[in-house]
């Protein structure tokens, strides 16, 4: 069986494709690797691009309409024959020496997930975060961007067709929950690219913060399905779910509302901490309540925009 499946999504991203195969190649001389490749219904000559490359460890897929980036790697994964898995976006470049590492680190310490650090052009390099209670771990906030992570290949471990920006850290998030052993491996595993063309990442404010509450959601029921969501759990959903609420009482004030109101279902007590930064609000929320203090921040910003 081939030890390991790199899963590339691509839509109009020929050029760059090209360069993110090249990232990958280098690491078969030390891992038994193939690449996988998923066009995403192109219209442009990408799909050109992939039948050109013409090396036998590069398989080419073509999606017969555009679906989005977690449906053609979930069609990557069906079609995958490794051992492990890795996911590489198109307009990045994976750091292949480091994939030998990730694979042995699997291999020793029987791990289902492999976490790295990673380099962003924009903003830096990031560590890998360490996983010790890996419930508490996902619910205090530490995952890894799509790349920086190597799993086993498991046909319930799916990505979420409806997310367009917070996708990775769904399916690391689901992934985990469904892991016994997470393990941290020094080093940048990929670089993420700083270049002038759309992203799939692009989106609105709101849309992030509804779908930050759609993965927070899963997670809650699956925690509660199992019998994990303890009170301590409980609580600290509260906390995560107000991260997002601001953003929602701007916007679509209702969605805030109903999300207050099942914030308070989790933690009756609930006040503001580590979620949120601002001082002032937490302070206003302990005298005022929440639901005053926000519908004052929404009038303020309406004032003042």
């Amino acid at each position: 069986m081939t030890q390991l499946s790199i899963i590339i999504p691509v839509y109009n991203r020929g050029a760059l494709l090209r360069e993110a195969i090249g990232s990958v190649l280098p690491a078969a001389s030390e891992v038994d690797l193939e690449i996988v490749i998923v066009d995403d219904a192109s219209t442009d000559d990408t799909w050109d691009a992939i039948r050109a490359v013409g090396d036998p460890r590069v398989r080419a897929l073509r999606m017969e309409r555009n679906s989005g980036q977690s449906a053609a790697r979930n069609r990557g994964l069906e079609e995958a024959h490794g051992t492990y898995v890795k996911f590489l976006d198109s307009d990045d470049l994976l750091e292949a020496p480091h994939l030998a590492f990730e694979v042995r680190a699997m291999e020793s310490e029987r791990a289902e997930i492999a976490v790295s650090g990673w380099l962003s052009e924009e903003d830096g390099s990031y560590d890998a975060p360490r996983f010790s209670s890996i419930v508490d771990d996902i619910l205090a906030g530490l995952a890894v961007p799509t790349s920086a992570a190597l799993y086993v290949r498991r046909s319930d471990w799916r990505w979420d067709p409806e997310l367009r920006k917070l996708d990775d850290w769904d399916y690391f998030c689901q992934a985990a929950l469904g892991a016994s052993k997470i393990t941290t491996v020094p080093g940048v595993a990929y670089i993420m690219r700083s270049h002038a063309g759309p992203r799939a990442t692009n989106t609105s404010m709101l849309a992030n913060a509804r779908e930050h509450h759609r993965i927070l959601t899963k997670i809650e029921e699956r925690l509660a399905s199992e019998g994990r969501l303890t009170d301590a759990r409980r609580k600290r959903l509260a906390q995560y779910l107000y991260k997002e609420l601001r953003v929602l009482t701007l916007h679509d004030p209702p969605a805030a509302g109903a999300a207050l109101q099942h914030i308070v279902s989790l933690d009756p007590r609930f006040l503001p901490r580590d979620e949120e930064r601002s001082r002032v609000i937490r302070a206003a929320a302990r005298v005022l309540g929440v639901r005053t203090t926000l519908r004052l921040y929404r009038t303020a910003k309406r004032l003042l925009s």
